[in-house]
């Protein structure tokens, strides 16, 4: 008997991408017919504002593929420092309703996210943590690799689009079976060089699955898509290095970066020392602008939330992990921070010796050290914050 399966469809996010790339709306019945290969469908829900331009045209087309429309009303107003404008809480409703929906049907096995949309990892580690498999439909172009990382499986968009994907299906079975990924890595590592594009490693996953229509490193024996690049690297196929936060694959024959002595966290704020995208004359001086600091420009809660986020983290965590626990935190309203605030708080926790760098390679293999960040939980200050003193 197969497993039962819930779909949950972020609407605007694929429709924007769907005619974005492909100058089509998403095709529904292809969506599912994707779905039914993991179980049985037994609840299919669509969350947009139905009132927003081309999307009034889209229940009646849901509703006769059993798929339930969720209004969500657009919203506007200001927030915090940085003035937010916010549309809509799809992403919110969509996840409150995907956890609801996990707590009272803890029969349903496999949960389907049709998305792109990174802001959905911690509800994709929720269903994982809890047992569940997680699979992502989304337009490849449009779709953040650290969502298809955290997925047990990705579905890419254009692979619905084939006509008579029936037919091409074990034509397509039998290039993957031929194919030998370790040169489809190399292919897709050339191909990421030749496109100016960056070669982290969901980046590159993700220029595999466009080449094989699918791909899982556990085919290959391999339960991390991490692990299959090691072994490609001990066979001297690619080489990795810690570059802009992240690991990044490069060909043998290619210089890999010295980063060893860079001090990535420091390095993010430069950016903004920028006009019209050109770095600032050396001998014009920028106008000093106030720092960030954690005591004035933070409640003890919100220092105290922030500290315990991090905390909660398996030290040490990397600085995307610090970034994303702390985003989580204004996600669910705990916190008022945009992106840059969100930024400098790490730079003040970092200047304020909060948090300790520490370099490390994260796997043995690897060619180069990662800068990773520990709550300096010595600290008599942090002490106090962490106990509410």
């Amino acid at each position: 008997m197969p497993e039962d399966l819930a779909i949950f469809i972020d609407w605007e996010n694929i429709y924007i991408s769907t005619v974005t790339e492909y100058k089509s709306k998403p095709n529904v019945s292809a969506i599912l017919e994707k779905a039914r290969e993991y179980g049985r469908i037994v609840s299919a829900t669509a969350y947009a504002d139905w009132t927003d331009g081309d999307f009034r045209q889209a229940p009646p087309t849901l509703y006769s593929n059993g798929i339930s429309p969720r209004y969500i009303s657009a919203r506007y107003f200001p927030g915090g420092k940085s003035q937010k404008r916010r549309t809509n809480s799809i992403d919110v409703m969509l996840a409150v309703e995907c956890s609801d929906f996990l707590h009272n049907h803890p029969q349903v096995d496999t949960y389907v996210l049709v998305t792109g949309d990174g802001d959905f990892i911690p509800l994709v580690s929720l269903l994982r943590s809890k047992g569940k498999n997680v699979v992502v439909i989304g337009v490849s172009e449009a779709t953040s690799y650290h969502l298809i990382e955290s997925a047990d499986h990705f579905i890419s968009y254009a692979s619905l689009l084939e006509e008579d994907r029936a037919a091409r299906a074990q034509d397509k079975e039998s290039k993957r079976e031929a194919a030998d990924p370790y040169q489809e890595l190399v292919r897709a590592v050339e191909t990421l060089k030749r496109g100016g594009k960056t070669r982290v490693l969901g980046q590159v996953k993700q220029q595999m699955i466009v080449q094989l229509g699918s791909f899982d490193e556990r085919n290959a024996g391999f339960k991390k898509f991490k692990d299959f690049v090691v072994e490609a690297e001990r066979r001297g196929l690619v080489n990795t290095v810690d570059q802009d936060l992240e690991l990044q694959v490069y060909l043998p024959d290619e210089e890999v970066p010295d980063l060893q002595e860079a001090d990535l966290a420091a390095e993010e704020p430069q950016s903004r020392s920028r006009s019209n995208g050109r770095p600032a004359r050396e001998e014009q001086e920028p106008e000093p602008k106030p720092g960030f600091d954690l005591l004035e420009d933070l409640t003890p809660y919100e220092l105290k939330t922030v500290c315990t986020s991090v905390a909660s983290l398996e030290q040490p965590a990397t600085f995307v992990e610090i970034f994303s626990s702390i985003r989580e935190l204004d996600e669910r309203g705990e916190l008022e921070l945009s992106r840059e605030e969100i930024g400098e708080v790490i730079t003040a926790m970092l200047d304020a010796d909060y948090l300790n760098k520490i370099r490390q390679r994260p796997y043995k293999e690897a060619k180069a050290d990662m800068t990773f960040y520990a709550l300096n939980s010595d600290k008599q200050e942090v002490r106090s914050v962490l106990n509410g003193a």
